[in-house]
Formats: C-alpha cells, structure tokens, sequence
C-alpha cells in the first residue's frame, strides 16, 4: 500500500508558480493568482479578498466647503429650516356621529 501512495503522491503535481509580467504590480499580481484555477481555492479566495479594495473602492460622501467655512454653511441651513418650519393652529372639528 505505501508503494501505491507514493506512486500517488509521485504523479501529483503541485503548482506554486505563477507567471506575471516583471513589470506587474502586486495588483496584477493578486489577480493572476485568483483567476488561475490550478491554484487551490483557498488560496483563490484570500488573493481575490485582498485584490476586492482595490478593484472596488467604497462609496464616499465628500463634502465640498467654500471660503465660508462649515459653520457658516450649517448656520445658513439651520435658518432655511426655520422658515420653512411654520406651525399654524389647525382647528379640530368634532366627529358627527
């Protein structure tokens, strides 16, 4: 049986080479090991969870402040919503039966 498993183990071909372009950045890189499917999966996931940054840059809110400055920006936004906020009494009609 030992005999068999080495047979095995001796047809078994273990790829760990990965052929990139000298001038290819770690991005490259990243990508060429996750899109080879001689690589193990696991191996696959973690490039393509370490590539994922990059490729796909998170969504942010920027906010673009003039000369004024931000406190004088939210003083003016604090005085547009106080005249758009107008509370008139509202008279209540009874219910008819």
């Amino acid at each position: 049986m030992l005999d068999t498993v080495v047979a095995a183990l001796a047809n078994v071909t273990v790829v760990d080479e990965i052929e990139v372009p000298a001038a290819a950045s770690s991005l490259d890189f990243l990508r060429a090991v996750y899109a080879d499917p001689n690589q193990p999966i696991s191996r696959r996931i973690r490039c393509a969870v370490a590539a994922l940054p990059f490729e796909h840059p998170k969504l942010a809110v920027t906010a673009v402040v003039s000369g004024e400055g931000f406190a004088a920006k939210l003083e003016e936004a604090r005085a547009r919503a106080a005249k758009a906020i107008c509370f008139q009494k509202v008279e209540v009609l009874k219910e008819i039966d």
